[in-house]
């Protein structure tokens, strides 16, 4: 099957955007990875929009329904957000979004409210949207907060990058999820596509992956990869 364009674009947006990079990073997981990914970068209106076309793209390319896209604290919140806008603009689907306060309020009405943005409900059928899943520690949490404000139904997770990996159990950190909540977890691109379309290929004059850091990259596959 052909790689849809949009996997292809988003990659090398993510390059272009200083996103994606190549090098030896600590997760925080521990591991050292010889490339990272940071959601951070998006940080001007021009990326943040493209970024949030990636995911709407994505959301309908898999066919994830819902009324709420949930953003976890804090990178997931501009996620959600450029989500929905780009839900709206693009595709004329008008859908809320709503996030969660890691620091409690301590005034105002709701003061000791949890959640932000729209209402959650048992009957609210909820996407999470975030960057990405190594260890699946970080969505756990997201799934217990939801439990917690209004239990809505979720009906999928969204992440930009799937790294295949797994966790420090040997599982498939992917398939952990999805088993463990009985929903599908989806990404724009996993890291074979991000092989296939970087190795020994120029973008904008520079190859990121020859095949020294190719060998890098599969070396670590062999230690944490699925």
């Amino acid at each position: 099957m052909a790689r849809a364009q949009y996997k292809i674009d988003f990659i090398h947006f993510l390059v272009r955007a200083e996103a994606l990079k190549f090098g030896t990073f600590t997760l925080k997981s521990g591991r050292v990875a010889p490339y990272f990914l940071n959601a951070g970068c998006f940080n001007t209106g021009e990326t943040v929009h493209l970024l949030g076309r990636f995911y709407a793209q994505a959301l309908l390319d898999n066919k994830l329904e819902c009324d709420i896209i949930f953003g976890p604290a804090y990178k997931g919140i501009p996620l959600a957000v450029a989500t929905c806008n780009v839900l709206y603009s693009d595709f004329q689907k008008n859908v809320s979004y709503a996030f969660n306060r890691k620091e409690a309020k301590d005034h105002g009405a709701d003061a000791s409210k949890v959640m932000v943005g729209a209402v959650l409900t048992p009957e609210s059928k909820v996407v999470l949207i975030d960057d990405v899943i190594t260890a699946g520690t970080a969505i756990r949490e997201s799934v217990e907060i939801l439990k917690s404000n209004g239990n809505p139904k979720l009906t999928g997770i969204l992440i930009a990058l799937n790294r295949m990996e797994k966790t420090n159990d040997g599982e498939n950190a992917i398939e952990q999820i999805e088993n463990s909540f009985g929903i599908p977890v989806r990404a724009i691109v996993n890291l074979d596509d991000v092989l296939e379309v970087l190795h020994n290929k120029e973008l904008d004059g520079e190859i990121l992956i020859d095949d020294a850091r190719m060998e890098e990259i599969q070396k670590y596959r062999g230690q944490y990869g699925v």
